[in-house]
């Protein structure tokens, strides 16, 4: 991570607030809404899972205005959902967030059934089996993981994403969410390993 990152740094040390019980997130109400009201400048948009568990502007310690969370089953950067690339493509270009992360989970039901498609409905079984995403891993853990990993390599392979990362220096991360304990994993593509993030 670029040490001038100052939007990743404040999604880390609002997670350590959050994993030590420290929450300072106010949440929208009438007290705070004119502080926002009038325009908004997240550094993040986090792509996150429909799991109800996992509520992002929690796990970062997040007011209102700082993240933009984009929620799908699977996490999928898919170009042919329209909701999904116009809310991409806004936040890049217009917003100009400093980071697109995508926010993997412990027991991903979504992950877990493409194991079994057959067994589902059509309108699930039609958006979890897409041409780009599978079930690989000895584990779920490991397949949820792998997931991370593909839904970062799509947003890759997106021109405008692609750009900004080299012009601007659009950061993205691989985030993994363990919902029992809390503790959370950071890709390190480096290393080319999950590694817990320090929580002092």
């Amino acid at each position: 991570m670029n040490h001038s990152n100052e939007g990743m740094r404040q999604l880390l040390a609002g997670y350590r607030d959050f994993f030590k019980g420290n929450p300072v997130r106010r949440g929208f109400c009438a007290l705070h809404a004119e502080q926002i009201a009038n325009t908004q400048n997240p550094h993040s948009m986090v792509v996150s899972c429909f799991d109800s568990r996992v509520c992002p502007e929690a796990v970062f310690n997040t007011n209102d205005g700082h993240i933009c969370v984009h929620r799908n089953m699977l996490n999928q950067i898919d170009k042919e959902d329209f909701s999904m690339m116009a809310s991409l493509r806004f936040a890049v270009e217009s917003l100009k967030v400093e980071n697109v992360i995508i926010l993997g989970h412990s027991d991903c039901n979504a992950v877990a059934k493409l194991q079994h498609l057959e067994e589902l409905s059509e309108e699930i079984r039609s958006w979890l089996d897409r041409t780009h995403t599978c079930y690989r891993g000895a584990t779920l853990e490991e397949a949820v993981k792998n997931n991370v990993l593909d839904q970062l390599g799509h947003l890759a392979s997106i021109d405008f994403v692609v750009s900004a990362v080299r012009n601007r220096g659009l950061n993205l991360e691989g985030l993994y969410f363990h919902i029992a304990d809390g503790l959370l994993e950071r890709w390190n593509p480096r290393q080319n390993r999950w590694d817990f993030v320090p929580v002092d």
